[in-house]
């Protein structure tokens, strides 16, 4: 049988991709009663604060719903937000000790899951994979 338009379509072959690599993940997150949009939430302000419009970009959700994620966070005082000293009506949101504690848990989760996800491609193949990624994801 020969493969078809939506099987060798990139952008279908992304979609199911992603959507492969990100289920069982979701299901672990289940276990602790995280919804994928704090998910990616906490997992953005891991490295530093973000804005609300960093967050947006970066989780790739709407503003109203990254601002319902973020009351829930802060309401489970998982986040905080914060104003900037020089222009108050810049807002930053940042993991608390306790968000930093959740998340000490579930990145670890999260690299083990890629590990296994990903166990059939070489070191080299991942990278050159993350690379195309990246690549493609900066053009946009």
């Amino acid at each position: 049988m020969s493969k078809g338009f939506a099987q060798n379509y990139l952008g279908f072959l992304l979609a199911k991709a992603s959507h492969i690599t990100s289920n069982e993940f979701h299901l672990r997150l289940k276990q602790y009663q995280i919804p994928i949009s704090s998910w990616r939430i906490l997992a953005s302000c891991w490295d530093d604060k973000r804005t609300v419009g960093e967050l947006v970009e970066m989780v790739l959700l709407n503003q109203p719903t990254v601002s319902k994620s973020l009351d829930r966070l802060a309401n489970d005082q998982l986040i905080e937000r914060r104003k900037d000293d020089d222009n108050r009506r810049l807002v930053y949101v940042a993991l608390t000790e306790k968000g930093r504690k959740l998340m000490e848990e579930l990145i670890p989760l999260a690299n083990t899951h890629e590990q296994q996800t990903f166990a059939h491609l070489s070191d080299a193949e991942k990278q050159q994979l993350t690379e195309l990624l990246q690549k493609t994801i900066s053009r946009v």
